[in-house]
């Protein structure tokens, strides 16, 4: 009986160990995921997104929440139903998480939700704007939400901006950028603008290299020729010690970047030529706590998607959390 006990003990004590060896492992590869910076907690968080199987053949996606400590990925569970394409902003006046739109596999979608309790819970919707990859910020001038572009279905890109009080949505009056799909867009926190740049229309021949910024009243182009060129899918966040609007890598021509730029409102500059291995759609957030950007996966060629984690310090990429 105290063998069996013994034994118990032990098999007990290896099933905890394989827990906590899931609980706290990798991400599977994926794009078209999101990551964001919950400030309250001092994480990253990271959700959604879909990689191809069988040669391409047929997709996974998912729906599980991860955070990231600067050390190791830990899974928090899931979360809602599985898709694609979402966009994640923080507010960081109620200190939560919102998530817009996305793509199930089936259904284009157009709801806001907000993370509650590591649940999503939906709190509005926008039939107008269905879709996925949309821009999201939060404007904490005007204590809004910002949303903007994104792609409804196959061909059909939109080109409204709409803001978010808590209760209701009212679209911008004010003309901005062109309609458009796979663009960044990031809050300027020290500016108090949202930024908008690159992209591609609903013809992908479309690919746009301009650089526009919204004052919660209306758009304006601020630079249609330098910088990072004709780009669409970057990795995008807001450094905001640095006052910069980042991204990483994309694609241009149908051929996938590794360079890393920066935006300080007046022009772009190259940051780095070199870091990890060049991909479009990798999931960026930028960790205040720690003066740290993390990128988080991404396509690499096609059908193979990453599931590699860097970190930028301002002057340079280091892969970290194998």
């Amino acid at each position: 009986m105290f063998l069996f006990f013994l034994c118990l003990q032990w098999a007990t004590g290896q099933e905890a160990n394989r827990d906590d060896l899931l609980n706290f492992s990798v991400p599977e590869k994926r794009a078209h995921h999101a990551l964001v910076y919950d400030e309250k907690n001092g994480r990253i968080l990271l959700t959604a997104g879909s990689t191809p199987v069988d040669g391409g053949k047929s997709f996974i996606f998912y729906n599980d929440l991860w955070t990231y400590d600067g050390r190791r990925w830990k899974k928090n569970g899931n979360a809602g139903d599985k898709r694609s394409g979402v966009r994640l902003a923080y507010d960081c006046k109620r200190n939560c998480v919102y998530s817009f739109g996305g793509y199930t596999g089936d259904t284009s979608l157009c709801d806001l939700r907000v993370l509650r309790n590591e649940q999503w819970e939906i709190v509005s919707r926008l039939p107008e704007m269905k879709g996925e990859e949309a821009g999201l910020v939060y404007d904490d001038r005007l204590d809004k939400l910002i949303l903007f572009g994104g792609s409804g279905s196959m061909g059909k890109v939109h080109a409204e901006t709409w803001l978010w009080d808590g209760k209701v949505w009212e679209k911008s009056k004010s003309p901005g950028p062109d309609e458009r799909q796979a663009f960044a867009m990031v809050y300027d926190s020290k500016r108090k603008k949202t930024i908008v740049f690159g992209g591609m229309g609903g013809d992908p021949r479309s690919i746009f290299r301009d650089t526009w910024e919204f004052d919660g009243e209306s758009w304006q182009k601020v630079c249609n020729s330098t910088g990072p060129g004709f780009r669409t899918s970057p990795g995008f966040t807001f450094d905001s010690k640095r006052g910069l609007f980042i991204i990483y890598g994309g694609t241009t021509d149908f051929k996938s970047l590794g360079d890393t730029w920066g935006w300080n409102g007046i022009a772009w500059k190259k940051l780095a030529e070199n870091g990890p291995p060049a991909r479009a759609i990798g999931g960026m957030a930028y960790d205040k706590r720690r003066d740290r950007v993390v990128l988080f996966g991404g396509i690499l060629y096609w059908p193979v998607d990453a599931n590699d984690t860097w970190e930028w310090d301002g002057a340079i990429w280091k892969k970290v959390a194998e």
